[in-house]
């Protein structure tokens, strides 16, 4: 006797139901689609026991035909396609054909449904898969489905569910997602407790408030619609400074389907640039709309995963779809002041006492052999009627630490309070400030207030200079010369890595990477002059871990991590008193041409902070 079975309908259909029905929250997932594919226009979700118990989801769709009945419940059964080339042009949600038949066959199923074409309703009731009733039935319009206790005839499934409550999270985020991509369709979801969800359909704004509340709605901004490649991307995304310790909060449309998509979220947060921190993630509600033929939606039974023809078409639309959106938002973000000109500032100073560059500065310092050069300011046009302090009157001990500020090698020159330019002494009379503000001091060794037009800037000494210096060190890295390493470095790759390898071989060969294939083996026999000394399993490692992108690789953005490494250590540290004159200086290196202060440090923190007064006033409850 031979040892193949053939396996009978019933175990075949508890066994698919392994892939389609893993927990509550899948079956409504199957269940709701189902009615949005019936051109459901409300959908009412209830449940019990976090869907264990009962699931019930209830729709105005077009209904069922009588003789349709048993066939939605057989495997393999669809209305949504016919041929092989249907998937092509695949426009329904549901298409396999396995849903209802996966969902019977591990609970008990009660489904009523009228058909809008017959005009009455009938009733279906199966157990385990099995057909245990049928009748005329009362329904006005659409169908209502019943699914009630999930997994009692596999109880091996049922004892790995999770307590009731964390099923029922589980089912109303699911239940969030459906209604985020389908804005336009009213839902409600309900419990024990009563309604905890309701969208009474609208917008894609709309659903963002039913879902996540107007607050944080408030801090999310439109992608104004565009057309790459024939892709197009809209909805809405956090602003910089608006992320979550989680990615749960992003959502990843295609074509009408909700998926799960790498090439999509990794392109959405490397849109963000250096404006997010590590472990922090923006929210974003992402539409993407492209020709059928090009995207793929046959990869898994749950319908989760999608495969694009062209990852990095999908790739590039949603980058510059979402960069362009965040850097137009914080370019409306104006932090910082209005720079004195020159000839405002003083016009009796003479030049190389004004702040210098690199160039001058090590001109200046071989002359007089002095280790910082500090042109004295007078900032008492900033304190009318006062004698500027020196040090805010802190403890002359802790003067000392004023020592601890540093040149930094790309250039940025901070003064040392206790080297003196006896040339330039008598400048500190001509009424030079650098800014239309106001200083207003130091606290806590580590933040610089400044006041102007009734705001107040909160400014991370540390964070900004790191940030200037970082910028500018990106911009001064180039690789003259490619440095040969002793011993070639081995690279073991996967078969997707490869290929990667492969694509970007070109662009790391003009950073000034040598890397030669030999017997079906990578080495890499030299790297660029900058990129002496990296570790490269962790480069090569984070080089792979976004295969998606070929398109931005730069030696800047390659070599970030060390870069960002050289900024910190140069940069002022918190905890570095700072005494007037040096909060001036500091604040002038900080700002650019036009006045503006740095954003983001490279890590993604926060450097300033601007609070206006009225802030104040409602904090003091001087205003309701």
């Amino acid at each position: 006797m031979g040892k193949i079975n053939v396996l009978d309908s019933g175990v075949f259909n508890m066994l698919a139901a392994g892939e389609v029905v893993e927990r509550p929250a899948s079956v409504v997932k199957e269940l709701v689609e189902n009615s949005l594919d019936a051109g459901a226009t409300r959908i009412d979700i209830a449940i019990e026991e976090g869907g264990i118990r009962k699931i019930q989801v209830s729709d105005n769709g077009v209904g069922i035909q009588k003789d349709d009945l048993r066939n939605a419940f057989l495997p393999h059964a669809t209305s949504k396609i016919a041929k092989i080339e249907d998937l092509d042009c695949l426009a329904t949600l549901g298409f396999r054909g396995e849903a209802l038949a996966s969902i019977a066959s591990v609970s008990e199923v009660t489904l009523i449904s009228a058909s809008k074409t017959e005009g009455k309703a009938s009733r279906i009731s199966l157990k385990g898969g099995e057909v245990v009733f049928e009748a005329q039935d009362s329904r006005s319009e659409g169908t209502i489905i019943t699914v009630e206790n999930l997994f009692f005839n596999t109880p091996a499934r049922l004892k790995f569910l999770k307590k009731a409550a964390n099923e029922g999270r589980a089912v109303a985020d699911a239940v969030r997602t459906l209604i985020l991509a389908n804005p336009s369709v009213a839902f409600t979801f309900s419990n024990e407790d009563g309604i905890e969800i309701e969208h009474e359909g609208g917008t894609l704004q709309d659903a963002i408030c039913s879902v996540y509340g107007a607050k944080t709605a408030d801090n999310l901004l439109p992608v104004k619609e565009n057309n790459s490649y024939g892709i197009k991307v809209s909805g809405y995304v956090s602003k910089a400074d608006h992320t979550k310790p989680s990615r749960a909060y992003q959502t990843i449309i295609v074509n009408g389907r909700t998926v799960e998509d790498t090439t999509v979220q990794t392109a959405a947060e490397k849109a963000y640039g250096d404006y997010l921190m590590k472990r922090a993630y923006p929210m974003f509600a992402l539409d993407i709309v492209m020709p059928f033929d090009e995207v793929d939606a046959n990869v898994h039974p749950r319908k989760t995963e999608v495969r694009f023809a062209d990852k990095q078409k999908v790739f590039g639309a949603v980058y510059r779809a979402v960069q362009n959106t965040i850097e137009a938002n914080v370019s409306q973000t104006r932090f910082g002041f209005n720079v004195k000109p020159a000839s405002d500032a003083c016009d009796k100073q003479p030049p190389e006492n004004n702040i210098s560059s690199s160039k001058r500065y090590e001109e200046r310092a071989k002359q007089e052999d002095l280790r910082v050069f500090n042109p004295k300011i007078d900032i008492s046009g900033l304190f009318p009627q006062k004698s500027a302090p020196r040090d805010f009157g802190f403890p002359s001990s802790d003067r000392s630490k004023s020592s601890s500020l540093r040149e930094s090698a790309v250039g940025a020159v901070f003064v040392n309070d206790d080297i003196r330019d006896k040339n330039t002494a008598d400048d500190e009379d001509r009424g030079l400030s650098v800014f239309d503000g106001k200083i207003v001091g130091q606290v806590f060794a580590t933040y610089i207030l400044a006041e102007r037009d009734e705001k107040l800037y909160i400014i991370d000494q540390h964070a900004a200079h790191e940030r200037i210096l970082y910028d500018k060190i990106v911009n001064k890295i180039s690789a003259e010369y490619s440095q040969p390493l002793l011993a070639p470095y081995e690279l073991s790759l996967t078969g997707v890595e490869e290929e990667y390898l492969e694509n970007v071989m070109p662009k790391l060969v003009e950073l000034g990477f040598v890397i030669s294939a030999v017997n079906g083996k990578y080495f890499v026999n030299a790297v660029p002059e900058p990129a002496v000394g990296i570790n490269f399993s962790k480069f090569f490692g984070d080089l792979f871990a976004d295969t998606a992108n070929s398109d931005a690789l730069t030696l800047a953005g390659l070599l970030k991590d060390s870069l960002c490494q050289q900024a910190c250590k140069a940069a002022i540290k918190g905890g570095d008193m700072l005494s007037l004159q040096q909060i001036e200086r500091v604040i002038k290196s900080y700002v650019d041409d036009n006045g503006e202060l740095p954003a983001k440090c490279p890590h993604g923190r926060p450097t300033v902070i601007a609070l206006e007064k009225r802030d104040f006033e409602k904090m003091f409850k001087r205003i309701v």
